[in-house]
């Protein structure tokens, strides 16, 4: 699962929110439009990259620059691997760009379409009107950055800036004119297929939501996410039986009058995308650093081969089992996008470890931490096996986890996994520590009270990295289900799961930055213990506050982001019966809203008590109970605080989110053996993404 975590409310979950824009830095940008196959390997891309190194911010995105912040970043120390660590990581990576575009096939059954019709009216747009190319080129990057026409964390639809339909078809008939192929169905016409696409890139009002998990609304048939087809129900779905109902890597389509499930495999859905991944998983094999990660790529291997689960089931004890230098993510793994919370979205990673010195003594405490947890002794563990916890810089991100990247994760996901063979904690480092001292002044000064904002520029940075190495550290893996529940808590609990596990996390983190063991081990000194945890909860709540600028209406959709909204209107609120005081209040001044902690103690307690609620709910598999607390608590947002909030980001031009360009690996051939590979910090979004697409089903080495 990803952190939760929060710093300052200027990103959502899943990226970094401390952005690095080093002096020297300045916008640059690669030519989009230069022909494929040079793009990516033309000497301009290096003699740019000869002066300038591409990292820090590149560019900012939106009307008012506020949608998308684009960073580079570097991996340092990959130049110090070994050359067999150097090379597993070039076929991990191979691994990784060739399931990127997966992403866009599971949240749109046009998303892809949209993605290629785009890309290929850029590339032959030489001499088209400047307006109208940067138009299309605009919402290009929308689309690679959220795999698709919805924004990657509210699930609403996201419109073009200034590309109107008319301006698409005059591009795309420009594009046609000059020799550009856009992929057609059978006996259909360029202005047929624009006609088809016209309404989902749009029309605000036609399938506006990917991912609907409203209460009372049924949740299939109003989700445009394609993992079921048009016309599906959640009857329909319902009805089932449970090995479909709670499978990972399947898409249920409507044929014959019933649901047909179509399973991710070699030779069935999505199949030439993972066999090109599994050439070079099978490429990585014979570099494996250790038996448990050579066994765990040859699970993947038959996972993706067969289809078969029970693969994916093996290759995850494998995965969390090893303890390598380089490590990976490639498979169905996150079920954010799915509005049941059970099937998995691609994604795929690559990184390296550095200093985990600190991670590893929080692991070494795991059990410490279970039996202080304000939970029934019955849904405590009673052991738990030492959980691999690194900090790494990552190579690369595709898929649901990038341009969008987590700031951390923990998996597996699967609770009788967590049980039996512990988890596997990973901090991306390089992600984390850019930073944009800009922005987190202007953010400090203008939503924090004066009274906490020293407070939060000295302590707020170790207040996030404990969030966060909490969270996924001694949260995610905490609690049992109970003895009596004889499925997984995820499909006995559906579509309040997803939100209600990343709040628990949460809450974990929040219950015990009190705790002397962290003293002990190293975390903070004693004398600072009380102030890193009220810049840690005051940076949780008026976080999500700062997070309501993000909102084109009142309703919170997206998992985390729902966590971070339970825990605050619950401390407001006074608790599920409305009578405590948890030392928690908003404030006006100035007609501007703010919050402020009166009473720390009464906030943790407010936050034991809430993390109590949410394991019982959780061990018990109570759907009814997790729909009740999240609907109340959870979903709606105060619609004056909204406006002001958002009104008061326009004022100073604050982004939303984060997208990242990684680094690019190249290898060093000598006769067809690699003899050294290469990492260059040389493009922007549109290199990288025309590389990527580009790269799809090519398998050549050095390509």
């Amino acid at each position: 699962m990803y952190t939760t975590a929060h710093y300052l409310g200027l990103n959502t979950w899943h990226r970094s929110t401390k952005v690095r824009a080093p002096r020297t830095a300045v916008p640059i940008h690669v030519d989009p439009l230069i022909r494929p196959g040079a793009a990516w390997r033309s000497r301009r891309v290096a003699n740019i990259a000869a002066e300038r190194r591409m990292v820090g911010e590149l560019e900012r995105l939106g009307k008012e620059r506020q949608d998308f912040l684009v960073l580079g970043i570097d991996a340092p120390g990959f130049d110090q691997l070994t050359l067999p660590q150097k090379i597993l990581a070039y076929y991990l990576y191979r691994a990784a760009i060739a399931g990127h575009t997966l992403a866009d096939q599971q949240n749109h059954r046009y998303a892809l379409e949209i993605r290629n019709m785009l890309e290929t009216t850029c590339l032959h747009s030489e001499g088209m009107e400047t307006a109208t190319r940067e138009a299309v080129l605009d919402y290009l990057k929308y689309v690679w950055i959220n795999h698709g026409p919805y924004d990657h964390d509210s699930h609403v639809k996201t419109l073009p800036n200034t590309l109107t339909p008319e301006m698409f078809q005059r591009a795309a008939e420009f594009a046609a004119a000059r020799g550009a192929g856009f992929e057609l169905q059978p006996g259909e016409t360029l202005a047929a297929k624009l006609g088809r696409l016209r309404a989902t890139i749009f029309d605000p009002d036609f399938e506006p939501i990917m991912t609907n998990q409203k209460k009372g609304d049924d949740i299939i048939a109003t989700s445009a996410v394609n993992l079921y087809d048009r016309g599906l129900t959640q009857k329909d779905v319902e009805s089932l039986p449970i090995e479909w109902k709670q499978r990972l890597n399947v898409r249920f389509a409507l044929g014959h009058g019933r649901v047909e499930p179509q399973v991710y495999r070699i030779g069935g859905l999505y199949g030439e995308d993972l066999e090109t991944i599994s050439h070079f998983l099978r490429r990585a094999v014979p570099y494996a650093e250790s038996e448990e990660q050579r066994r765990g790529l040859q699970s993947l291997l038959a996972f993706y081969a067969t289809g078969d689960e029970e693969e994916f089931r093996r290759y995850s004890i494998h995965w969390l089992r090893s303890n390598t230098v380089i490590d990976y993510l490639n498979g169905f793994i996150e079920s954010y996008m799915d509005p049941r919370g059970v099937i998995g979205q691609f994604e795929g990673n690559v990184s390296f470890v550095s200093d985990s010195t600190l991670l590893g003594r929080l692991a070494d405490s795991a059990l410490y931490f279970e039996k202080k947890m304000p939970w029934a002794e019955e849904f405590k563990r009673e052991q738990i096996s030492r959980p691999v916890a690194n900090v790494v810089n990552v190579v690369v991100e595709t898929g649901d986890c990038g341009p969008l990247s987590p700031a951390a994760y923990n998996l597996p996901n699967y609770s009788d996994l967590r049980r039996d063979y512990g988890s596997k904690n990973i901090i991306l480092l390089n992600v984390e520590e850019a930073r944009s001292e800009e922005i987190r002044d202007a953010t400090l000064n203008e939503f924090y009270l004066p009274e906490y904002r020293e407070l939060v520029r000295k302590q707020g940075d170790r207040a996030r990295q404990w969030e966060i190495y909490m969270h996924e550290v001694i949260g995610h893996g905490s609690g049992k289900p109970a003895a009596f529940l004889a499925v997984d808590p995820a499909l006995a609990i559906g579509r309040a799961y997803s939100s209600l596990e990343e709040c628990r996390a949460d809450l974990v983190a929040l219950y015990h930055v009190f705790d002397p063991k962290l003293v002990e081990i190293g975390a903070f000194r004693q004398e600072e213990q009380g102030d890193i945890a009220r810049a840690m909860y005051i940076s949780y709540l008026q976080g999500q506050m700062n997070r309501y600028r993000m909102y084109e209406d009142d309703v919170v959709r997206e998992a985390h982001q729902r966590g971070n909204q339970l825990v605050m209107a619950f401390l407001l609120e006074g608790g599920l019966d409305g009578d405590q005081d948890y030392g928690v209040k908003v404030i006006e001044q100035e007609g501007d809203f703010f919050v402020r902690i009166s009473d720390l103690e009464r906030a943790h307690r407010g936050a034991g008590n809430l993390l109590g609620v949410l394991q019982t709910i959780k061990s018990r598999g109570d759907a009814a109970a997790a729909a009740q607390v999240f609907d109340r608590f959870g979903t709606r947002v105060n619609p004056e605080w909204r406006r002001n909030i958002r009104a008061r980001a326009v004022k100073i031009r604050l982004p939303n989110k984060t997208a990242f360009v990684f680094p690019r690996l190249e290898p060093a051939l000598d006769g067809g053996e690699i003899r050294d590979v290469l990492l260059h910090v040389d493009e922007d979004l549109v290199a990288q993404q025309l590389r990527m697409s580009h790269m799809r089903f090519n398998t050549a080495v050095g390509f």
